[in-house]
């Protein structure tokens, strides 16, 4: 019986994926939330299964999703769908072996980012075009993808502010920040897909869940690297300033993710409603309150909120 159900959750997150990667091809909103959703499959098949399993439907759905569009272009359109699946593998391979969530996350998003430099590396290579200008272009097609997808509604504020925005300038400004926003992007997915499957493990039941995200804390050290990035800001070369900008934009999501683990304590500690903490968490994605999220996790590293006890060498 334990088994069968085991192989009827197998199955059903096999289908899941694979619906994902249809909707995906037919509907941009969907290829979208696809995007944010796929890993979490994979992560409860591992937290049910184990890591073989987890393993082994990335693998099946690479082969259905091969089987269903044949050739090797599939496979070049399809990097970033594979990334994904391979993100919630690792991560569910990291966890078993003892490793903590937040270093799952860390270890994984840096090593998954690397690949995609790889990539990226080699396909400017073979296609003879510098990085420059292959970043500008896939920043062009981002920006055709988020305007189709996001554009479709009329009434819809998000729609608005993209039709207002000039295009133009959107399209100088995506490539500079681009490598930042890949990571950010990474890394959020990565964050958000943890802590979802630990709650879902832990309404059905299936094991011991992972420890909350209460104690996520930055290394103290890392404070010199935001300084520093911030002074290299005022150096009047424009590779540098773009690399700090970018390397900014990389320290800020590890000080908002603490600010956010400052908030979680709290909403813990006081025993807020799970309707009010939802409602909360969604607030702290907007601007300009996550901007004082970062500032929250920044002041953390002094004033100490949740009373953690950390090594002098964290």
């Amino acid at each position: 019986m334990e088994r069968s159900r085991g192989l009827f959750v197998w199955f059903l997150c096999l289908a899941l994926l694979l619906l994902a990667f249809v909707a995906g091809q037919v509907n941009p909103l969907a290829f979208l939330l696809a995007g944010v959703l796929l890993p979490l499959p994979v992560l409860l098949a591992g937290a049910r299964l184990g890591s073989r399993a987890a393993l082994l439907l990335v693998l099946a759905t690479g082969l259905g999703v091969f089987s269903l569009k044949p050739g090797l272009q599939v496979i070049l359109e399809n990097l970033g769908f594979a990334e994904l699946l391979l993100m919630g593998a690792v991560i569910t391979i990291l966890q078993q072996r003892g490793v903590s969530p937040q270093r799952a996350i860390i270890i994984t998003v840096v090593g998954l980012n690397l690949l995609v430099l790889f990539f990226f590396l080699g396909e400017a290579a073979l296609t003879g075009t510098t990085p420059a200008a292959l970043l500008a272009q896939k920043g062009k097609d981002l920006l055709g993808m988020l305007f189709k997808a996001v554009g479709q509604g009329e009434g819809d504020q998000a729609a608005q502010w993209l039709r207002d925005f000039p295009r133009a300038e959107m399209e100088t400004l995506l490539p500079l920040i681009m490598p930042g926003a890949v990571v950010i992007n990474s890394g959020v997915v990565a964050w958000l897909n943890v802590v979802w499957a630990r709650q879902l493990v832990l309404q059905l039941g299936w094991g011991q869940p992972q420890p909350p995200l209460f104690n996520w804390s930055v290394p103290e050290w890392l404070i010199f690297a935001l300084l520093g990035a911030g002074f290299l800001l005022l150096v009047p070369v424009q590779t540098v300033r773009l690399v700090s900008l970018n390397l900014l934009m990389v320290l800020g999501l590890l000080y908002f993710c603490q600010g956010v683990a400052v908030i979680a304590a709290w909403f813990h500690r006081f025993g807020l409603p799970r309707f009010l903490r939802l409602a909360g968490y969604a607030m702290m994605f907007l601007n300009p309150l996550f901007l004082v999220i970062i500032t929250l996790g920044l002041m953390d590293l002094w004033l100490d909120f949740r009373r953690l006890s950390r090594p002098k060498d964290a």
